[in-house]
């Protein structure tokens, strides 16, 4: 039987610290790279446009909505009225829900389905006295959504001054659902980018596009309007370009407004219009430099 002299047996005891401090060392490095990984939660494991058949007010089955989630991780939905109301030379040929003081010429209206595509959803509805009009809700790019509407003049007469609302409802979607108009933005010339309550109150009217319901003081001189996100650098937009006719927003709704206008439309004659959906992360010169070169390419 060996024995270790005392001068050995330090080396050992040296020789095994050691061993353990590297051991140590070598699990406290995985625990700490575990510890910076990033765990998906409910929050965040939901990610991309989603575009999918919605639903608003169930006791108006007439309605056309379309649920559109960002392109960030988010379980949250914009919910497009689209459209909300289409208001013509012979009335309101549709309105998306009940409001007395505007009574529509078609009322109860059936359920039009929407129809399921591989990029997003579409509808057709036609009218009894032989208008016909539809439209699509189609993911384009990482963030963009494309809008398309049509309508096709089926009756004896012409169809003229056809100005529509498509409602960009955002209770729903919680960075931008405060209600206010103070993050709501719209560009007016030799201003730039202002609030769209601050916009309408400054006289400009050397724009081309309203600030208001169908109509109000042409003071934006871009076709969009922003709602600014409560989180940084985030924002959501909506255009329908060269036929954006107005820019509006109800604080009490809460909800952004681009809307569109059509060109007369004579018996048997077909128009479509297209916009776009937004969504952008960065700062709002950047935006707008992304929008301009949108904009001129259209």
């Amino acid at each position: 039987m060996g024995f270790l002299s005392r001068r050995d047996f330090g080396k050992t005891l040296s020789i095994n610290a050691a061993g353990w401090m590297l051991a140590g060392q070598v699990a406290s490095g995985l625990s700490q790279e575990k510890s910076t990984e990033k765990k998906e939660t409910y929050e965040t494991q939901a990610k991309g446009i989603r575009i999918l058949p919605g639903q608003w007010r169930p006791h108006y089955p007439f309605e056309q909505i379309a649920w559109v989630s960002p392109p960030w991780p988010s379980q949250d939905y914009i919910w497009l009225d689209f459209p909300e109301a289409i208001f013509t030379n012979i009335g309101l040929i549709f309105l998306s829900h009940v409001n007395p003081p505007f009574p529509v010429v078609f009322p109860d209206l059936p359920k039009v389905p929407w129809q399921i595509l591989p990029n997003g959803i579409a509808f057709e509805r036609v009218l009894s006295n032989g208008i016909k009009y539809g439209g699509s809700v189609l993911r384009r790019e990482e963030q963009v959504v494309d809008l398309s509407l049509y309508i096709k003049n089926g009756s004896t007469q012409p169809l003229k001054e056809i100005k529509l609302q498509t409602c960009a409802y955002l209770r729903a979607i919680k960075e931008f659902a405060d209600y206010t108009l103070d993050n709501k933005l719209v560009h007016v010339p030799e201003c730039g980018w202002m609030k769209f309550d601050e916009a309408r109150k400054t006289g400009i009217e050397t724009g081309r596009f309203h600030l208001g319901w169908r109509g109000g003081p042409k003071s934006a001189d871009l076709p969009v309007m922003i709602t600014v996100s409560a989180q940084p650098e985030r924002l959501v937009a909506m255009t329908w370009y060269q036929h954006t006719l107005s820019m509006v927003s109800n604080p009490r709704h809460p909800c952004m407004h681009a809307d569109p206008f059509f060109p007369d439309i004579e018996p048997g004659q077909r128009a479509e219009i297209y916009g776009e959906l937004l969504f952008f992360e960065g700062a709002l010169a950047e935006f707008e430099e992304w929008f301009r070169e949108r904009y001129e390419s259209k």
